[in-house]
């Protein structure tokens, strides 16, 4: 029977995933173009994306699942089947865009949710980063370095739910803004 050692060791064994850090290059030993540069970034980034969008996934899905439920009961969706119009046309053009509204919304509020969650996966994956520099600060009980944080996530859900907004009009021409 294989150790546990060995077992945990299999996927790294694959290489199709890096263990740590934010890039393979150093100082000492340099990317050798931009393009190997970028692409190893964006490898070493793949597993902490991946972990924070599945954080959420699970969320979004039961919402957009509900919205589009409700959204499909309504009158004005019943109507545009009655006048023969393509099933898909029914929930592209008219169910999906009043659907989207409350996933704009919850999007636009869990920016703030996303960020907190980048600390824990950013020391996982040893990825130096918003969360990591949190972490060190709350180590290093380093107030002013953490109301800089705290602002600048508090900046990012305003901004957020400033261009939700602007996507409300954008997606649902009822709504006008003076």
């Amino acid at each position: 029977m294989v150790g546990d050692d060995a077992l945990a060791d299999f996927p790294l064994s694959l290489r199709l995933v890096p263990r740590s850090r934010d890039t393979s290059f150093s100082p000492i030993n340099p990317a050798p173009n931009v393009f190997a540069y970028v692409s190893d970034r964006l490898w070493h980034l793949f597993l902490p994306a991946l972990t924070l969008t599945l954080f959420m996934y699970g969320s979004y899905l039961l919402l957009a699942r509900a919205t589009m439920l409700e959204t499909l009961t309504e009158d004005y969706i019943v109507t545009a089947r009655a006048k023969g119009l393509k099933e898909r046309t029914v929930l592209f053009k008219h169910a999906l865009k009043n659907a989207s509204l409350p996933l704009i919304t919850n999007a636009a509020i869990s920016i703030g949710f996303i960020l907190s969650g980048a600390i824990i996966t950013e020391q996982v994956f040893v990825y130096p980063g918003l969360g990591w520099w949190t972490w060190k600060a709350i180590d290093f009980v380093d107030y002013p370095v953490l109301q800089t944080i705290f602002f600048l996530v508090a900046l990012c859900v305003i901004v957020a739910n400033f261009i939700a907004d602007i996507l409300y009009g954008v997606i649902d021409p009822r709504i006008k803004y003076e």
